[in-house]
């Protein structure tokens, strides 16, 4: 077993630990007869649009974002979008209650078996998806700064990176690469023929809709929150879940949340019952689709 495979057991349980020393610091600090009256007092028309929203937008655009990358790699049969959508659900599903984002092997295995995409082409995919992922987290949240809120230093400083990257990208030379095949291929493939620029359209269009579930969910609990603090939330989140932890990064999303609210000066108690919600919208659907998604048949070639 190598050094680096024998690291990622250690690394786990480290990120585990983490996580509740996170939920347990927090938890500290939070009036539970406070956090159930806020819970009880959720809107629920607020909550179903944010649903629907999370069901059918983000999950459309998600799967736009995906389906541009793959579109320059060769294949047996190419994937559609409802084999994409199902791809992506299954994947949630799958990390949501594994460990070490697992829902991310499925992804690659069930693409490469069934459609006959390259493996090291879709590794390459899934390496430029998080790229676009980090591009357009900052473009959208970094916009924010332009409009009257607090903490907008760290908006600006996340807007300021993306463009950088944005425009480093469009600057590198677009050189086709010859036949091949290969990881580095995959992706000056991509490069070359600017699919990313259409899935960064997309991956905006979804963080877009991620800030708009920050809203509603806010809305729903009553929290009145400026949109500058739903960028710093969306930054903050993704930044605690950027390492893989715990399944469904149960806790460590949750203090990412709480951490954000609480210095655009929410209470603890509300902060962490938005934290729950915000959660439960993205892990109960995914995870429910997902495992439906498992069950059902592929058509044949």
């Amino acid at each position: 077993m190598s050094e680096t495979a024998a690291a990622r057991p250690r690394l786990r349980v480290l990120g585990w630990l983490g996580a509740a020393a996170l939920v347990a610091l927090a938890a500290r600090r939070i009036d539970f007869a406070s956090l159930a009256a806020t819970l009880r007092g959720a809107q629920l028309p607020w909550l179903r649009l944010a649903l629907a929203c999370n069901a059918v937008a983000n999950t459309s655009a998600r799967v736009r974002r995906w389906e541009a990358l793959l579109s320059p790699l060769p294949c047996r049969k190419q994937a559609s979008f409802l084999d994409l959508a199902r791809l992506l659900y299954a994947g949630y599903a799958c990390s949501n209650l594994l460990p070490a984002r697992a829902g991310e092997a499925v992804r690659v295995l069930e693409l490469h078996r069934r459609r006959g995409y390259p493996a090291s082409g879709l590794v390459a995919v899934q390496l430029g998806e998080k790229m676009i992922e980090a591009l357009s987290l900052g473009l959208v949240c970094g916009s924010l700064a332009l409009l009257p809120g607090q903490a907008r230093g760290p908006l600006v400083l996340a807007g300021s990176l993306a463009l950088a990257g944005v425009v480093l990208l469009l600057s590198l030379p677009r050189r086709v690469p010859a036949e091949g095949g290969g990881f580095l291929h995959a992706l000056r493939t991509v490069h070359a023929r600017r699919s990313w620029a259409r899935s960064l359209l997309w991956s905006m269009f979804s963080d877009t809709t991620d800030l708009l579930l920050v809203a509603l969910c806010a809305r729903t609990l009553g929290i009145d929150a400026p949109p500058a603090a739903w960028g710093l939330v969306l930054i903050s989140v993704n930044l605690a879940i950027l390492l893989p932890s715990t399944p469904g990064q149960v806790g460590v999303l949750e203090a990412g949340a709480v951490v954000a609210l609480a210095s655009c000066g929410v209470a603890p108690a509300p902060a962490l019952a938005f934290a729950l919600v915000y959660h439960a919208v993205h892990l109960v659907p995914s995870t429910t689709l997902g495992l439906l998604g498992m069950c059902l048949p592929w058509d044949r070639d």
